[in-house]
Parts: C-alpha cells; structure tokens; sequence
C-alpha cells in the first residue's frame, strides 16, 4: 500500500479496465467528477486494472484519469495485480505512483481484480468498505 500503513475507508466503488475507461473519460459516459459530485456524501473508492497496455502506456493512461477528474472525490485507489508488461524505463507500480502518488491518497496496489485470476468482481456503484491493516485485506460491498 503507498499513502498509508492502514487503512479502513467506504465509498461509492466507480473503476474498471484502464483501456477502456480511458476512452470514456471526459465524456458524458465517463464523468467521473460529477458521478462524485453527486455521492459526494459517500464519497468515491476508484477502483482500476490494466488487461495489456505496457506501463508507459498506462502512465500517460492514468495521467489522463486523474486530469479528468476522477480522483476529485475519492478516498482510495484500488489498482488491480497485473501481467502487463513493464517499460524499460517505468514498472507498473511506478507508473501508478508517478500518476497518482502526488494525489495524497491511499493507493492499495495488486488487489485479485480485473484480467488476472481469480478475477474478482467489483460493483460499480456499490458501496464498500475497504480494510487494509496488516494481514486483514478486504473489501465488502454493499448492494443498497
């Protein structure tokens, strides 16, 4: 985890594939800022994944999201484990740090999510409970 040595925050789950969302960010299908303006009283547990791009791809990816304004109203990253290829010059961890470690929040890296089995599944727009203190790591989503 980077930001933080514990961690125990809810919100409203909002994320997915990096590929994917990066196409929909400034768009009506990716407002992520307003999705926040809205439960802001919740407030948002950003959740990501990266299926193939390599990390400086992923890089300039995240960049982009953050930009966006996709982290305004967060109160975590969750970044999913991945096989993607490192950059001869950047890891995927670096790639996640330089895009969104000077955001202030936590960040919980290698979460069993998205392209890598067991493949988890997340909710978006469910509302979590994220735990991370020692070897307690979970998530608990709520459906309501």
């Amino acid at each position: 985890m980077h930001g933080a040595t514990s961690l125990d925050v809810t919100g409203r789950l909002i994320g997915g594939c990096v590929e994917t969302l990066v196409n929909l960010a400034g768009t009506p299908y990716g407002d992520v800022a307003g999705f926040g303006r809205a439960h802001a009283e919740d407030g948002l547990v950003v959740y990501l994944e990266v299926s193939g791009d390599d990390a400086a791809t992923v890089c300039r990816h995240l960049h982009g999201l953050r930009l966006a304004g996709w982290f305004e109203h967060a109160r975590a990253i969750l970044i999913g484990r991945t096989n993607a290829p490192d950059h001869p010059q950047v890891t995927q961890h670096e790639a996640v740090l330089d895009a969104l470690g000077r955001l202030g929040l936590p960040i919980v890296l290698d979460l069993e999510i998205g392209h890598v089995p067991p493949h988890l599944p997340l909710v978006n727009g469910a509302l979590a409970r994220v735990v991370v203190d020692g070897e307690d790591r979970r998530i608990v989503q709520t459906l309501a």
